[in-house]
């Protein structure tokens, strides 16, 4: 069992339990966790980037738009690559087209694992960070305007990501594994995480995305221990025909099982329901612990701590260093 810490304003920490399947892959995903978690040394999980979809007032549209300003500027004052765009109508309103816009930035300046962009390798500490949040913004951005979304409609989806900085232990994932993706997403599933730059093909064409080229979209690669928690009333990726003549007009195709078409599922949450998730996530919005097989991390700081902020900065100062 993987536990989860949860703290609340008062410092008061609430466990969140995870079960692994019992499954092939997510048995070599638990061998990476153990790993990540045994070697994490000075690896760095990313509170501004943890719950995706629960509204809490410590984490509004507000903040999330003022770090993507103070991002785009420190990319434009530091480094050649100019970004020109107006950002500033996603405070007020959904606009998936900016969104894509935005994440084309992310894509360009940031690179591929494989193929690192030119503006990363050449930036400043500060600059990289920038270009890591550009993506973070993004994402954020597109989960709370979904969640205002759906809750009209009468449906939920959130989400918590660990996700860390620092990751160099990543494997290949097995093509055997990709043949197990699902395209059903039900409540409490944990699934691995999309340890790399760029969009999946279900992202991309979802989002619409005429911006992001084929560079950029890229079917599920690597397993890096990190994972992903789903909480909501759950929901089926599409597989019509519509879905399918979009694959064909880029090039591949539909019955290729190596796209790894929707998520790689690898365990359970056991004690939250989506129906206490929203709640529950408004108070105790901050992570603070994993737990698994006799290795514990805390992540004693929280999200808008200057010394947070410093510690990120740092990492990006040494990234690409051997």
């Amino acid at each position: 069992m993987i536990e989860l810490g949860f703290r609340n304003i008062n410092n008061d920490v609430k466990i969140v339990k995870i079960k692994p399947d019992d499954s092939e892959i997510a048995t070599v995903w638990l061998n990476q966790v153990d790993h990540l978690l045994a070697t994490h040394n000075r690896k760095l999980f990313q509170k501004n980037f943890s719950l995706l979809g629960f509204h809490n007032e410590y984490r509004t549209k507000e903040h999330v738009c003022n770090d993507l300003d103070r991002s785009i500027s420190v990319i434009n004052y530091y480094s050649d690559y100019k970004i020109k765009e107006n950002f500033e109508p996603l405070r007020y309103e959904y606009n998936q087209d900016l969104l894509n816009v935005l994440h084309h930035h992310f894509e360009v300046t940031q690179g591929q694992l494989w193929n690192p962009g030119s503006t990363l390798a050449n930036a400043n500490g500060e600059t990289r960070l920038a270009i890591c949040f550009l993506n973070h913004c993004c994402h954020e951005l597109e989960a709370w305007y979904e969640t205002e979304k759906i809750k009209t409609e009468g449906y939920t989806n959130g989400y918590f990501y660990y996700n860390l900085l620092g990751i160099t232990d990543r494997i290949e994932l097995d093509p055997k594994f990709k043949k197990q993706f699902v395209k059903e997403v039900e409540d409490g599933m944990v699934y691995l995480h999309y340890a790399q730059t760029g969009k999946t093909w279900y992202e991309a064409y979802l989002d619409n995305d005429n911006d992001v080229g084929l560079d950029g979209i890229s079917e599920h690669r690597v397993i890096s221990g990190e994972f992903n928690c789903y909480f909501g009333t759950g929901y089926e990726l599409p597989s019509d025909d519509k879905f399918t003549s979009w694959l064909e007009s880029k090039g591949v195709d539909p019955n290729d099982e190596q796209l790894a078409l929707g998520y790689g599922p690898v365990g359970k949450i056991q004690n939250m329901p989506y129906n206490e998730a929203e709640d529950f996530f408004k108070e105790y919005s901050d992570f603070y612990s994993i737990q698994f097989n006799n290795n514990r991390i805390e992540y004693d700081f929280r999200h808008a701590d200057t010394a947070y902020i410093k510690l990120l900065t740092e990492m990006w100062n040494k990234w690409g260093q051997k």
